[in-house]
C-alpha cells in the first residue's frame, strides 16, 4: 500500500511538471498580415484563469477523447501549430493544401489562420470585457505590434 501511495504522489508531482513546462511565457505570432503579435501566454492561464482546452483544441486528441493538455505534454505526442491546419489563404497553392488537409482530417470546412485566431480572441476578448469590465485588447493596435 506504500508503494502505491508513493507512485501516485510521483505521478501527480510529474503531471504537474508536464503542464507548467508547457506553459511558455510569450507565444509570438509572427506570420501576422498587420504586424507581429506577442501573445502574453503565462498570464492567460495563471492570472486569468484561461484553461488550454479554451485555445487549444487537437485533431488527435480530440479523436482520442482528450481534453486534458497532459496528453499530449506528457505522452510527447506532436501537438502541432496552429497554421498546421489553420493555412493562411495567401500562400502558394492554398486550394491544393487546403482540400488535401480536409480531406486527410475528415472535415467538411477549416478556417483560414486569419479567421481562426480573430474569430478566437476576439470573441473571448469581447466576451470578457462585457462580462469582467476588463481592458482586453479587441481592436487590431491592441494585439498586432508594427
Amino acid at each position: 500500500m506504500g508503494k502505491r501511495v508513493v507512485a501516485l504522489v510521483v505521478a501527480g508531482v510529474v503531471g504537474t511538471a508536464g503542464v507548467a513546462w508547457g506553459v511558455r511565457d510569450e507565444v509570438v505570432l509572427p506570420r501576422a498580415r498587420r504586424g507581429v503579435v506577442v501573445l502574453p501566454h503565462r498570464k492567460h492561464v495563471e492570472q486569468w484563469g484561461v484553461r488550454c482546452e479554451q485555445c487549444h483544441h487537437n485533431i488527435v486528441m480530440i479523436r482520442q477523447g482528450q481534453t486534458d493538455c497532459k496528453g499530449c505534454h506528457m505522452n510527447t505526442v506532436h501537438e502541432g501549430l496552429c497554421h498546421d491546419c489553420h493555412l493562411s489563404n495567401r500562400e502558394d497553392g492554398y486550394a491544393k493544401k487546403y482540400t488535401a488537409l480536409k480531406k486527410k482530417l475528415g472535415v467538411q470546412k477549416i478556417p483560414t489562420l486569419f479567421k481562426a485566431f480573430h474569430g478566437l480572441c476576439r470573441s473571448c476578448h469581447a466576451e470578457v470585457n462585457k462580462k469582467e469590465g476588463r481592458k482586453a485588447p479587441y481592436e487590431c493596435g491592441g494585439c498586432h505590434k508594427g
